[in-house]
């Protein structure tokens, strides 16, 4: 990997937003999760491509962003509560190693992360369009893709409750559950 690395949180990435999130765990706390994950897809592409970190809402909005740059772009949804020292190394190995396309998944089948080793149009413009699209055009040419670690969003309550049962979780995050009950939870009958 010759050129610097760009990257950019891209919004269209990310799930949409659940409304049962935020009746469960109180619309203020929500938000609050919500700005703590942008903050922390913040942090982690600021300091994996300083100086070329982006935020964009669509796929052409990241390639606006992009533009004059030739090299290595990654895209990341803001809605992963882990993005860290293990994500960097693994995009810069497999570009290292050659990699076209890095695609990270989550639990819901769509993709978190895209790695690509240079800018690409086509292949940013279906960053938005799933896997399906954008695997058959890596394919059609003969692209090596490699595959990142899996994660959970947080999205749902299911996401939540998962993240509040997680004892390696981000005490930052666990702490905008604080309305969150457990799915077994009864009110007590006195």
């Amino acid at each position: 990997m010759t050129q610097p690395l760009a990257a950019v949180i891209l919004d269209s990435l990310a799930a949409p937003l659940d409304p049962e999130l935020d009746r469960v765990v109180g619309p203020g706390a929500a938000q609050r999760l919500r700005r703590e994950l942008r903050g922390r897809a913040r942090r982690w592409v600021a300091a994996i491509a300083p100086d070329r970190a982006f935020e964009a809402t669509t796929p052409g909005a990241a390639l606006m962003a992009l533009d004059g740059h030739g090299g290595p772009v990654i895209l990341v949804a803001p809605d992963i509560p882990v993005l860290g020292d293990a994500h960097t190394a693994t995009v810069v190995a497999d570009l290292g190693a050659g990699a076209d396309l890095i695609v990270g998944a989550t639990h819901d089948a769509s993709a978190y992360l895209l790695a690509f080793a240079l800018v690409d149009d086509e292949l940013i413009e279906l960053a938005g369009e799933g896997f399906t699209p954008l695997l058959a055009a890596a394919s059609a040419r003969n692209l090596s893709v490699a595959i990142a670690r899996h994660e959970r969003r947080l999205a749902t309550v299911a996401d939540a409750r998962a993240l509040a049962a997680d004892p390696l979780a981000a005490p930052e995050l666990v702490q905008q559950l604080g309305n969150l009950r457990p799915a077994h939870a009864r009110p007590s009958h006195r």
